[in-house]
Parts: structure tokens; sequence; C-alpha cells
């Protein structure tokens, strides 16, 4: 007897429950009757393992902002290790990697160092998944320059700025910054030129490109300081771009001293002309 949509409804929802009534039962066919058992199971495992991969995954993130950065790595390593073939893989391996990260600031010696290497594995098993995330790419860099492995951070960060080129001076900065924080001057320097590059109007990069030129400078037998070339114009152009910025002050006062006094004060070039003063 052909079945009318409301029974048919109901049987697939038996089918998802594995839960047949005698009327349902009647009139199935064996084989019917166990396709139906075999989609319950695989239902009721499915379900078990979402749930599975939620509780480790919420756990970890709810380790992370307790900074119990040591559960963190447990829970997002259990949550990888639930379904290996789950869509939202490579973020678990992020997130995995952001813990270890995390938690390798927090250790020394040996035990950092085992943090920082698995903090590593997990940012190439993400960028493994998910290639063309650019923030894969930024994060693994500043992860590699942590662990003075500047060749290669430099290498992930073009990758970044090739994938998202409208960002590609922060990705630069964060280097420099990177660097600047690991005593590695020069390559800082050549970082925040890179990230100037690729956006000029990078008021942080701009100062922080002028503090790196501003050290390479030479004094005088007189004792008036001769920057490189570059330094005025980035001290200048951050001023004109962040007038009030946290850096103001200090570029004002690298100003006034570079130039001996003369420019105290910063102009915008571009205001209007004020009408000359009158002589009396």
């Amino acid at each position: 007897m052909k079945k009318s949509a409301d029974e048919q409804a109901a049987l697939t929802r038996a089918a998802e429950t594995g839960t047949l009534t005698k009327d349902q039962e009647r009139g199935l066919s064996k084989e019917a009757k166990e396709a139906i058992e075999k989609k319950a199971k695989e239902n009721s495992a499915l379900i078990s393992k979402n749930k599975a991969l939620n509780d480790a995954f919420n756990g970890g993130k709810e380790a992370m902002a307790a900074k119990n950065y040591e559960l963190a790595a447990e829970s997002f390593s259990k949550a990888t290790l639930v379904d290996p073939n789950h869509p939202s893989e490579h973020v678990m391996y992020a997130s995995l990697a952001d813990a270890y990260t995390s938690l390798a600031g927090t250790k020394t010696g040996a035990e950092q160092d085992d943090a920082n290497t698995k903090g590593l594995a997990a940012w190439q098993k993400a960028i493994e998944l998910k290639s063309d995330d650019p923030a894969y790419h930024n994060n693994y860099a500043l992860a590699l320059a942590k662990g003075k492995k500047y060749q290669e951070a430099g290498g992930e960060l073009e990758k970044a700025a090739q994938l998202d080129p409208t960002s590609a001076g922060k990705y630069y900065y964060n280097l420099g910054a990177v660097l600047v924080n690991n005593g590695q001057g020069e390559q800082a320097g050549d970082a925040f030129k890179k990230a100037i590059a690729a956006d000029p109007n990078y008021a942080d990069a701009q100062y922080q490109y002028g503090i790196y030129l501003i050290s390479k400078a030479t004094t005088t037998p007189d004792g008036k300081i001769v920057p490189p070339d570059g330094t005025v114009q980035a001290f200048q152009k951050y001023l004109e771009l962040k007038p009030d910025g946290q850096f103001a002050e200090a570029c004002k006062g690298m100003l006034s001293t570079i130039q001996g006094g003369v420019q105290t004060n910063y102009e915008n070039p571009n205001a209007p002309k004020k009408p000359p003063v009158k002589k009396k």
C-alpha cells in the first residue's frame, strides 16, 4: 500500500531516532527495518561526535579566556582528534597553535622550546588545511620570529601580503615589532620600510622607521646631528597623519633635536596659509 505524505514523514523521523511504532513496523521488510536501524546508529554516532567536539573546543576557549593555556592546549588537541575531516578542522589547529604560543610565553628553557615547537607544528597544519588565509600566515610568521626564525617569518609575511595586499602594511609592521623586541634592529628597519612601501599612510610604521633611522645618525664635530636621508620625512609624515597620536610628542622632540630647535612645533603643510602679519 502506498503511504501518505504524513506517514512517509513519520518514517523519516523514525529513521533518525531509530524508534518505530508498531504501526510503522507493519508492512516494512526486514531490509527496510535494518536500513532504518543503521541510519539511526549513524545519526546517534554523529550527534555524539559533534557533542564531544563542541565540548572540547568550547572548553579550550574557556581555558584561553582564563589564561589556563595548558588546559586550553589539551582541550583543543582533543578537538582536533574527534573528527579529522571536519570542515572547521583548520580553526581547531589555529586555536591549538594560539594556545601553545601563549603557553610558551609562560615557560622558560626546554618547556618553552617544546611549547613553541608544538605551536609551529599546529600553525603548519592549519595552513596546510587552509592555505589561502592570510591571518594564518601572519600569525605563523610571528611565532617563527619569536623562535628567531626570521627568514622563514619574512617568507610567511610575504605570502600573507600577497593574499591580502590591502593589509600588507600591517603584516610587515607586526614583523618589525617582533624583531625590535628581539633586538634585531636591522631586520626591523627593513620590515618597517616594507610596511611603508605597502601603505605610506601607516603612521606607526613611519614613526618606527624614523626611530630606526635616527639610531644610525652621526654627529659632526660641532655637535650637529646628521640623520640618514628619510628620517625627518618619516617623523613629519607621522605628525601629518596623527598630529595627536601617541608618538606625536616623541616625533616633535626628535625633529627639534635634529633641526637644532628650528622646528619645535609641527605645522601641516596642507593647512590654509595664514595672512602675513603687518609691520607696525
